[in-house]
């Protein structure tokens, strides 16, 4: 029996199932209080054991868990990774500790850790939680620009933008709506300097790491490349393999072990993302789950499922892969995203002609006509999405282009 997480933002329930066909029964702790929630439940009682969490303290859903006899927790969102790990510390399985869980959850608490674990790290301010303008103006006269604003805790770039000066930092703080607060507010991060630009750069200078610690072992599974961000720090698209050399992916493995043997973990799945910079990779954060279509892009690239892999860790058994995994195609994910002036969609022109494109599996429209784009939302108020295969780097150019002439939005 599998404990898994999950709500909004969290895997496809029978992706989820599919990888764990034959290997265990799922246990899905869920809230059903949320309306959004509620309804998927119904599709989760018929694949597998639903726990409704809504309501109850760590106590409570331990004493519900328990006579279930889990064997391990996984989850594919961060939502989850602190009420697991207060449930496996109750229940005596292996997952991530209280501690680690908060450093993965609080990129505050993680740059801590990842500073004091030796890591070259950009300076770091929190935010005062009450932000009045005075101390907000003191935090700034403290800090390096240009820097980056953003949620200690959240993900996709929501209510996250790039501070020039002292003055910008007070004036955004001061625009920040109240639900950017959260629980543990906000933090200003210096910015880390990218390359210098050159014509044949193709794609973005960061990318991500994919990889599984099973009894504190190591095994890198996919890199990641993407394409460059839209305004302010949103995602455009993400393709497996990345397009680097040997050289460099053994540094940016490298700096991938450093990472996560700074926090100290010894089980799990993590998505760690990286910039190269001028003094070389440079650490951006580490989730604690798999990130977002990274194994649906590797599946269509290798055959290989990474989410079966990290159920596997999360049973107990003893997972060493020699990663990363080879790809004879590019599995790639594109999230086209609203320019930062739009706040309403109007029409969407062009994507009967984008299904009929070679290696395009599947289309998901986010924000058709008539939606709203809210510009605080970051990564997660994208048009549309589309997942896909391609022999090689230049066809998934080729798609790229066709993304941005060949299908029309309007906006308000």
């Amino acid at each position: 029996m599998l404990v898994v997480g999950h709500g909004l933002r969290s895997a496809p329930a029978l992706q989820i199932v599919e990888a764990s066909s034959g290997l265990c029964e799922i246990l899905w702790l869920i809230d059903e209080s949320v309306p959004e929630n509620a309804a998927s439940s119904r599709l989760l009682r018929k694949v597998g054991t639903v726990v409704n969490v809504a309501g109850m303290s760590p106590g409570q859903i331990a004493s519900a868990v328990r006579p279930h006899s889990p064997a391990g927790a996984v989850t594919y969102r961060d939502e989850d990774i602190v009420p697991l790990s207060l449930l496996a510390a109750e229940l005596g399985f292996d997952y991530y500790t209280p501690e680690l869980a908060r450093c993965l959850v609080d990129k505050f608490a993680q740059r801590e850790a990842l500073r004091d674990g030796g890591l070259p790290s950009p300076g770091f301010w929190e935010v005062p939680i009450e932000r009045e303008p005075g101390a907000v103006g003191a935090l700034a006269a403290k800090v390096e620009f240009p820097a980056v604003l953003k949620p200690r805790i959240g993900s996709g770039g929501q209510y996250t933008v790039p501070v020039a000066d002292a003055a910008d930092l007070v004036g955004q703080v001061a625009m920040l709506p109240s639900g950017a607060v959260y629980k543990l507010g906000m933090m200003v991060e210096q910015y880390l300097a990218s390359l210098p630009s050159s014509p044949e750069k193709r794609f973005a200078d960061y990318l991500s790491v994919d990889s599984l610690v099973a009894h504190g072992k190591i095994s890198h599974i996919a890199v990641t490349g993407r394409f460059p961000l839209a305004e302010p720090f949103r995602e455009t698209g993400f393709f497996i393999p990345a397009d680097i050399s040997p050289i460099e992916q053994a540094q940016v493995l490298e700096v991938a072990t450093q990472a996560l043997i700074a926090l100290g973990v010894r089980t799990g799945g993590f998505h760690i993302e990286i910039k190269w910079t001028p003094d070389g990779p440079r650490v951006l954060e580490v989730n604690g789950r798999l990130g977002g279509g990274v194994p649906e892009m590797l599946f269509q690239a290798s055959g290989e499922s990474l989410m079966r892999l990290s159920m596997r860790v999360a049973l107990g058994e003893v997972v060493h892969v020699e990663g990363p995994v080879s790809c004879s195609k590019v599995g790639w994910r594109f999230l086209f995203q609203a320019p930062p002036s739009a706040r309403r969609v109007v029409t969407i022109h062009g994507l009967d002609r984008l299904a009929a494109l070679t290696g395009v599996n599947s289309i998901f429209v986010n924000r058709g006509p008539g939606d709203a784009v809210d510009p605080w939302a970051g990564t997660r108020h994208y048009i549309y999405s589309v997942y896909g295969v391609s022999p090689d780097y230049e066809g998934l150019l080729e798609v790229d282009r066709f993304l941005h002439e060949d299908v029309v939005i309007d906006y308000e």
